[in-house]
């Protein structure tokens, strides 16, 4: 197997495709408010010519581009660090501290795929971009820099073959343990087509839809779309037998809410299916492994002792389905959040399914295996303070304009938003166990953020003058990962969270991070 250089080393001359589709991949993730200027300019009328001298000269520009980063670009793994240089006319030069290193993620996208070729991304703390993607290299030459980077200790030379980084478990969903190899405990997770269709179902998110399609949806002439022929049909037949009731119409709302997102839910299904299917969880030494993927082919690495939170989250599908998505949140970096970075999850979890899990990964910082099945919620006036508020509006307007469509909607919206506020109040709260500390939150839905006390960094307590009044009290807890928040809690109960964490960090002096 060839052997690590010393040298600056470049990419292979395949890597060119890898930066043209990644320039490609940035416009188009990045284009996206473009599509309603696009949409009128197409209705318009473009003049062909300058659209075809536009799209040449675009391509021209992505390839010529690609050339130059491939080029430019150059690598070198020292014993502790790892080198990056790039760029033409704004040269950059950076290096990685392995110590610094959190993530690694070992992709195949589609079109390497013939040639057997990777690309090898280094995430580090404190950075919300990829620090450093060494595109088109082979498959072991990809294992053996995963290797050096997770672990420099390792050997340089190391031979890795696709079976033992890649193990395969006869059984779908099989949770255990090797006791012969206890620091290489294999196939942790396995989840399949079911679990993973399952997955994207209750995980649906409206969001990303909602930014696209609302503009260009602002771009129809419906008054033209009203008078075709299938339209007033459609019109005619509601008139006919749905508008004849309260009862059907609400019925008719509720159906076409539920069909439309079921007609969503088949996109995220199918999304989930090609990032994540064969979805496999193992661990090697102190490193956790995601495998999967169909269209590119992805393999991520974390090192338990970087997880500062374990975030458990249940939609209000998947509260009905019994199933949760275990998220394990690294360092938070200093940069806007990017929609591609995700946290490593597990996705259609149980809850003995997590409770199996759990005691499987002894490299974490926290010790519950166990989701708690109550907590103590936060004091009331958490809702009071807020839940008046928002009746200010229309009460002003009523009292001035009287009661007419306009108050009664600003009292609609208003009785709403105190409802959601009341819904969050009853599901935020807390448990406090040994040196782990659990955070309950949620509307429809709920989570629970499981706290290592060892992980703290900065502790607050403040209280208002009311709090002090009713001993009560606001405890924030500091992470790496990002802040926890936990208002109108019992003062002795603060205190008590807040005096536990600073009594572990005092005689712990490992590296948070």
């Amino acid at each position: 197997m060839e052997q690590l250089s010393p040298q600056w080393r470049g990419l292979s001359p395949w890597s060119i495709v890898s930066f043209t589709f990644h320039t490609i991949r940035v416009l188009v993730t990045n284009g996206y408010a473009m599509l309603p200027f696009i949409y009128t300019g197409w209705k318009q009328g473009f003049d062909s010519i300058w659209m075809l001298i536009a799209f040449v000269g675009s391509c021209l520009l992505i390839f010529t581009s690609a050339i130059i980063d491939w080029a430019m670009f150059r690598y070198r793994l020292f014993d502790d660090k790892l080198g990056i240089r790039q760029g033409l006319i704004f040269k950059k030069a950076h290096e990685i501290p392995l110590s610094k290193i959190q993530n690694i993620r070992l992709e195949q996208p589609l079109y390497f795929r013939p040639m057997g070729l990777y690309s090898l991304v280094v995430e580090t703390a404190g950075s919300k971009k990829d620090e450093a993607e060494l595109a088109a290299v082979s498959y072991r030459q990809a294992i053996e820099l995963k290797q050096r980077l997770v672990n420099p200790s390792s050997l340089a030379g190391s031979e890795a073959a696709p079976e033992a980084e890649l193990p395969q478990c006869p059984t779908p969903g099989h949770i255990g343990t090797d006791t012969k190899q206890p620091n290489n405990r294999g196939p942790l997770v396995l989840k399949k087509m079911k679990s993973l269709l399952l997955f994207g179902f209750y995980q649906n998110n409206l969001f990303w839809f909602a930014i696209i399609a609302g503009p260009i949806i602002g771009q129809f002439d419906w008054e033209a779309l009203a008078n075709t022929e299938l339209a007033l049909t459609a019109m005619h037949w509601y008139e006919q037998n749905i508008n004849v009731s309260i009862s059907l119409q609400l019925f008719f709302a509720l159906a076409m809410l539920i069909g439309f997102y079921l007609l969503l839910s088949l996109i995220s299904m199918a999304a989930a299916v090609l990032k994540y299917y064969p979805y496999q969880l193992s661990l090697h030494g102190d490193t956790l492994h995601r495998t999967g993927g169909i269209i590119a082919k992805q393999n991520d690495a974390l090192t338990q002792h970087r997880i500062q939170v374990i975030r458990f989250t249940q939609p209000i599908i998947g509260r009905l389905l019994k199933l949760w998505t275990i998220n394990f949140k690294q360092v938070k970096g200093t940069e806007v959040e990017q929609a591609a970075k995700k946290h490593m999850l597990v996705p259609s979890m149980t809850r003995e399914g997590i409770a199996e899990l759990m005691p499987e990964l002894p490299g974490l910082a926290s010790v519950s295996s166990t989701l708690p099945r109550d907590y103590r919620k936060i004091h009331s006036g958490w809702f009071w303070r807020r839940g008046f508020l928002p009746l200010l509006i229309p009460m002003v307007n009523t009292l001035f304009i009287g009661l007419n469509p306009f108050t009664e909607l600003l009292w609609f919206a208003a009785l709403c938003f105190v409802f959601g506020l009341y819904l969050r109040y009853r599901q935020w709260g807390y448990q406090h166990q040994g040196d782990d500390c659990w955070i309950h939150t949620g509307m429809l839905g709920q989570t629970w953020h499981l706290i290592p006390l060892k992980k703290v960094q900065h502790v607050a307590m403040t209280q208002t003058a009311s709090q002090k009044r009713k001993q009560l009290a606001s405890l924030e807890l500091g992470l790496a990962s990002g802040k926890q928040t936990i208002p109108y809690m019992p003062l002795n109960d603060a205190r008590a969270i807040a005096e536990r964490a600073l009594a572990i960090t005092a005689r712990d002096h490992t590296n948070w991070i």
